[in-house]
């Protein structure tokens, strides 16, 4: 079996290309039932033979790992799984893969399909990337074999499922089609939405005259549908100033001056600068979509996809961004120039770009002694990005992300494999830290207490049977954690710990006993509609108390375990501070020498802040810029980069700044 693995990751680091001819087709009625569940069984029509998908469930399919020996294809390949299926359905179906980014490593939403109810057999194309498929890992034992799912609200013909690789169309499609069925979904609440404030456009000069009309505006503000050029914005270069190594983005609006505007293209050629030297240019465009604002529907331009042909009514704009990339060591400093182009029909304008690239250097997060790190557990492909924009670590949660374990004789057993692939990929992108909570709200108590329970719930018997005694043990004694898991938390640390330093994880990982401790001082519960649980009280200071010296405990002996606390009111927070080596807290506010006293302690002092589904670029950059650095803060956590719904925010909204796609 060691041999094996070691050939294993041996060709996992060598990647292998495959051929068209290579490629798997999965015919649903062939496929064998063992490796199917929530299917029916094979069935005939119209000179076809499927399986239908169950409505209302997750339809899934176990297949061979097609791609070779590794754990993951070879990075940066993307797959176009074709599935033939009838359209019955009137609401887009869900396609899932086996990723090892999804809660407690279950599925991950690929992409979305069908939804017409036209009842015609069609072929949808699912993106599928490298980072979002793996080999599916049993305790101690990476099979051969990945997972597919499928959810539909009414059962769903399949004939088959082809795997090719993406063409240079894909991308493209993929974004539209995203489009559509957000589009499609909101359709109700888009008809009666806002648009914003309704602004007069002030044109000068030839510009009251002209059919579309570019205008400059801080990319700071979000540029609304009715928003409209005013004095100063036209007639004017987009400019941008950076240092030699750094992203620096511009915001620009195209009005529809008198009549509306249809399929609007922009394009701009790289920037030329001194003696022959180039800036290269990324321009992307708005997708507005539907949040709630102050009770009512607003469309927001919530997401930026490379840019695409738009459709802008009469007296309308639409936003765009342009961003250019420094590099150290290659960018000359000087002046470039370019244009961006806009072209809709036989109608065209531009906009003059000039961008400044000063003769200096920017320190790097690690040079400055900055952390910066996010909610979420992302794809790899957005773990690189978010290293690249100041990302030095992440947030992640022990109630979804943990090790796969089980408890034999008291003794702890872990098995790591999703957690090692991610945590390397995010340590040789230059992640340093990981901040993990092994715990939520202490409003649930003790069922948010993650770590305890799932301990506790790995010991042989019935999952349930052991989460509710876990519930009464410490609902009956909630001051410390209970008994029958102190050993186990101890082990855990310092397995976690041993295998970090093997493995190649981040070099810190400042763990959490659980969320916002500083609700001991209130009286508050949620219910439960499992079993009883008593909620926040005075007993929380005890039990997070208890949790930071096991912690210390089991991290005996190691450098990269600290201890830390989401900190969310200012005195409350302050007897843990002989506890916790990170003091990471959102309430300078209500103590502006809150972080003076945090370091006097010895204790490192970082600020934590939110950033909403639909909030303005300023809001960010002011939170995590000049006002955590007004009170040196030496680290930030975002709440949240991608804890939200999947692209359609408007029923619930949520905390987050990004979404993963196949292609970036």
């Amino acid at each position: 079996m060691k041999r094996c693995m070691a050939m294993m990751m041996l060709l996992a680091l060598c990647g292998t290309a495959l051929s068209a001819a290579d490629l798997p087709t999965w015919q649903l009625a062939k496929l064998e039932a063992g490796t199917l569940a929530n299917w029916s069984a094979p069935a005939d029509a119209a000179g076809r033979r499927f399986r239908s998908a169950e409505g209302g469930q997750t339809a899934t399919l176990s297949v061979p790992a097609w791609w070779g020996a590794g754990f993951r294809p070879p990075e940066g390949t993307v797959y176009v799984l074709e599935v033939v299926y009838q359209d019955v359905v009137t609401n887009p179906v869900v396609f899932l893969s086996h990723g090892g980014v999804g809660k407690y490593w279950g599925l991950t939403e690929l992409h979305r399909f069908g939804g017409t109810g036209d009842g015609q057999w069609k072929t949808a194309h699912i993106p599928c990337s490298w980072d979002l498929v793996c080999r599916k890992n049993n305790f101690k034992d990476l099979t051969d074999r990945t997972e597919f799912g499928l959810q539909s609200a009414m059962p769903l013909p399949v004939e088959a499922i082809t795997v090719t690789v993406a063409g240079p169309a894909a991308a493209e499609r993929y974004r539209r089609e995203t489009r559509e069925w957000v589009a499609h979904a909101q359709a109700a609440k888009r008809a009666t939405a806002s648009c914003g404030e309704k602004q007069t456009a002030v044109l000068e000069g030839e510009w009251a005259a002209k059919p579309t009309v570019p205008f400059v505006r801080t990319y700071m503000a979000a540029l609304l549908q009715n928003a409209a050029p005013q004095r100063g914005e036209t007639g004017r270069p987009l400019e941008l100033r950076l240092a030699r190594n750094e992203y620096e983005t511009a915001g620009f609006g195209i009005y529809a001056n008198g009549a509306a505007l249809s399929n609007v293209e922009v394009s701009a050629a790289d920037l030329k600068g001194p003696d022959g030297a180039t800036l290269p240019v990324r321009l992307q465009a708005a997708e507005y979509s539907v949040v709630r604002e102050d009770k009512q529907w607003l469309m927001w331009p919530q997401r930026f996809w490379p840019a695409y042909p738009v459709d802008i009514a009469a007296g309308q704009s639409h936003a765009f961004w342009l961003t250019v990339q420094s590099k150290a060591g290659q960018t000359k400093p000087g002046v470039y120039t370019g244009t961006v182009r806009v072209r809709a029909g036989k109608i065209e304008a531009e906009l003059p770009v000039r961008a400044e690239v000063l003769p200096v250097l920017l320190p790097t997060m690690q040079e400055a002694g900055l952390d910066l790190g996010a909610c979420g557990f992302p794809t790899l492909q957005d773990l690189k990005t978010m290293a690249e924009y100041n990302h030095t670590g992440m947030d992640i949660w022990f109630g979804g992300v943990q090790q796969q374990m089980r408890v034999r004789d008291g003794k702890l057993e872990m098995d790591s494999t999703y957690l090692d692939d991610w945590m390397r990929y995010a340590a040789r992108h230059g992640m340093n830290h990981m901040m993990w909570f092994m715990g939520g709200d202490p409003f649930g108590f003790p069922d948010t207490m993650n770590l305890e329970r799932d301990l506790y719930r790995a010991q042989e018997g019935e999952n349930n049977t052991l989460r509710r005694a876990f519930l009464d043990k410490t609902n009956e004694k909630p001051d410390a954690v209970i008994p029958e898991v102190r050993d186990l938390y101890v082990q855990w640390v310092r397995q976690t710990a041993e295998n970090a330093k093997r493995q190649g994880w981040p070099a810190r990982l400042i763990i959490h006993p659980f969320d916002e401790p500083a609700k001991w001082v209130r009286s508050h519960k949620w219910n439960n509609a499992f079993h009883p649980v008593i909620g926040a009280g005075k007993w929380i200071r005890g039990h997070f108390e208890d949790g930071c010296a096991l912690i210390r405990q089991g991290a005996k002996g190691f450098d990269n375990i600290l201890t830390g606390g989401d900190m969310h009111h200012a005195e409350p927070s302050m007897v843990f501070l002989d506890d916790v080596d990170v003091f990471c807290s959102n309430a300078i506010h209500e103590d502006e020498k809150l972080g003076d006293k945090v370091r006097a302690a010895g204790v490192q002092f970082w600020q934590y802040s939110g950033c909403g589904d639909h909030t303005p670029a300023h809001g960010p950059r002011f939170a995590y810029g000049w006002y955590f650095a007004a009170y040196d803060s030496r680290g930030s956590l975002v709440w949240a980069y991608d804890s939200m719904d999947r692209f359609d925010t408007s029923e619930k909204g949520g905390w987050g700044y990004g979404w993963n796609t196949p292609f970036g």
